[in-house]
């Protein structure tokens, strides 16, 4: 999977499955923390992506790449800083990935953690492909194998490798550097920044995205292993890559999904619907019957759990709540509310 240095800064072909992928709002938490520091509000660093500023309230919510991404190169043009993706990736420790972060930290040794975060790829949200090496006494935690968007290649190696190099850090329990960081594009203007996130400077032009760093280091034991926590967390790793990796399985459901929850009042035209989707009202209909679903059964759910979240955790009234949701009236709500629950709106807020 190395490639020569003539080619060092071309991304393979964009690859739309991917960028559909499932992933969760960790690494958007943080970017819009990093740019609240600077003033930027989260709705401009939101905009155009689909996610609404209250949806960071909910941890538990997917989004998709191609969300993320639109994210990542709104906050870097609003903030004006080329070093961005190395500064979010330091930001980003092994609180911020979930259940794999803590197995990583609980993990008997580098080695194991490491082998534990390329094991789960859809849990690590990286949009490069990670393998670990031993080259003559050597360790190399490379990232390769890139098929996003070109502009954003060298932002996302970045946020890559210093956030791998965060998690090492946070797993050995201890702030040692790499012995070398290998970057694959040409030498940015702000290659002065590594030191103070690697402890180490770069080299670019390189053949691949790689830390570099003492192999005996791998078999360490960590300071945080607990055998016991390790393997029950690492089945909640397993159970939670095969829950995202059904939904990514029904990429149409669940891009309808997320137009219905970005926007419940338009998108429940079926007519805008399909024509942001780009097909005809025949042809969704007929796709959503063969995975086993439907328009209307899709906009319950969407709106079902857009329901459950602002009457649990907004004050919004009633008819306030019915009219987000694109209801013409807060009878149609109530009725639809009994059908979905069996409850009344109001007894939620008991």
């Amino acid at each position: 999977m190395t490639r020569s240095a003539s080619s060092a800064n071309v991304a393979q072909p964009v690859d739309d499955s991917a960028s559909s992928r499932p992933v969760s709002l960790h690494a958007i938490v943080t970017t819009v923390n990093v740019l609240a520091e600077q003033g930027i509000a989260a709705a401009e660093v939101l905009a155009g992506s689909g996610i609404p500023p209250e949806r960071l309230l909910e941890p538990a919510r997917l989004i998709n790449h191609h969300q993320e991404l639109t994210v990542f190169d709104t906050a870097r043009r609003l903030s004006q800083d080329d070093a961005l993706g190395l500064r979010l990736g330091h930001a980003m420790h092994t609180s911020n990935y979930g259940i794999l972060g803590y197995t990583m930290l609980v993990s008997p040794t580098l080695r194991v953690a490491l082998e534990t975060a390329i094991r789960f790829p859809l849990l690590l949200a990286s949009y490069f492909t990670l393998r670990l090496e031993v080259r003559d006494k050597e360790a190399w935690l490379i990232a390769d194998d890139y098929r996003y968007r070109a502009d954003l290649l060298s932002f996302n190696a970045e946020m890559c490798l210093s956030s791998m190099w965060t998690i090492a850090r946070d797993c050995m329990g201890v702030r040692w550097s790499p012995k070398a960081v290998h970057m694959r594009f040409p030498q940015p203007a702000h290659a002065g920044l590594y030191p103070a996130i690697f402890g180490q400077g770069g080299r670019f032009a390189m053949t691949e995205n790689a830390l570099l760093f003492p192999a005996k280091w791998l078999d360490r034991p960590q300071p945080l292993a607990d055998a016991v926590s390790f393997h029950m967390a690492l089945e909640q790793c397993q159970r939670q890559q095969e829950q995202w990796a059904s939904s990514h399985g029904s990429a149409l459901v669940a891009r309808v999904l997320r137009l219905i929850q970005s926007d419940p009042v338009r998108f429940a035209r079926l007519d805008e619907l399909t024509a942001t989707l780009h097909m005809s009202e025949r042809t969704l209909r007929r796709k959503l019957a063969a995975l086993g679903t439907s328009f209307q059964a899709l906009l319950d759910q969407a709106r079902h759990q857009q329901a459950l979240h602002l009457l649990q955790e907004t004050s919004l009234s009633i008819s306030m709540i019915a009219e987000r949701l694109g209801f013409a009236e807060s009878a149609s709500f109530r009725h639809a509310f009994a059908r979905w629950t069996g409850k009344r709106p109001s007894d939620l807020r008991r």
